[in-house]
């Protein structure tokens, strides 16, 4: 019997690669974006913007005689800069996509899951909260798996959270658009990690864990019968993973030592 899919953000690189490892395995795929079009015609497609609810209830209404066997989020950006610097509406705006926007799923979409369906959040090592100048983002991604697994308990719903490392994707050269202003006001006392961090995420976008490999491991998540809870893809992540085992101070010692000499080498 063929299993129904929802895939939200459907247009990222890693969303339309897993795309293209499920749709000839006997899946109905559903796919929602914000840009509908880009997936041949053996894909349902809605037009989504997880910052609007109204689009949520609208789509709700479309998927009443529907049930889903997995739901798997790819919606996410990264809000950049130094803490003392953050503006209140920019941690807004990266709560809104990526926490709220989960909260969105699981209130409008997770009860159309079928009673054993599961709900896959594409998270990230930043998650671990070990990055610094990416706060907002580590925020999220952490607060994301923390909401997913209390969700977990208390509807006994299936989740799994997966955790990549760097992926070579376009996401980082968006990242970089997306901060533009905020890094072209931050102080000057910030300018060597500024431009650190703008030339991590260019070296990233081309250097980093091939995104076809992450979308090759997904699709195997999503046809296992019993997932685990919780996948780091990637030797970063299970090195990220490894801070948890270690005393804050030590954690944080290091991190300075490996941001100071990253940034010297700059």
């Amino acid at each position: 019997m063929d299993k129904n899919i929802l895939i939200i953000a459907s247009n990222s690189e890693l969303a339309l690669e897993t795309i293209n490892e499920l749709k000839n395995k006997n899946f109905n795929i559903y796919a929602t974006s914000r840009r509908t079009g880009l997936i041949d015609e053996k894909v349902h497609e809605y037009y989504l913007d997880v910052t609007n609810e109204m689009d949520f209830i609208h789509l709700k209404e479309k998927f009443f005689n529907i049930k889903f066997d997995v739901i798997i989020n790819f919606a996410g950006i990264a809000v950049a800069g130094a803490i003392e610097e953050l503006n209140e509406n920019d941690l807004k705006k990266q709560l809104d996509v990526n926490l709220f926007g989960l909260l969105r799923i699981i209130k409008y979409f997770c009860p159309f899951l079928e009673e054993n369906g599961r709900l896959i959040n594409v998270s990230s090592m930043a998650g671990y909260g070990v990055f610094p100048f990416l706060s907002p983002y580590c925020i999220s991604k952490a607060a994301c798996d923390i909401l997913l697994n209390l969700y977990s308990i208390e509807s006994n719903r299936k989740v799994v959270s997966i955790r990549p490392g760097a992926v070579a994707t376009k996401f980082w050269e968006s990242s970089i658009e997306l901060n533009k202003e905020v890094l072209n006001k931050s102080s000057k006392k910030f300018d060597a990690q500024k431009e650190f961090l703008v030339k991590n995420a260019q070296k990233n976008s081309l250097h980093a864990m091939n995104h076809i490999y992450v979308s090759k491991k997904i699709a195997e998540i999503v046809q296992l019968k019993n997932p685990k809870t919780v996948y780091n893809i990637g030797i970063d992540a299970k090195i990220a993973k490894l801070t948890r085992f270690f005393s804050q101070d030590f954690v944080n010692s290091l991190i300075k030592l490996i941001l100071k000499m990253r940034i010297s080498k700059n």
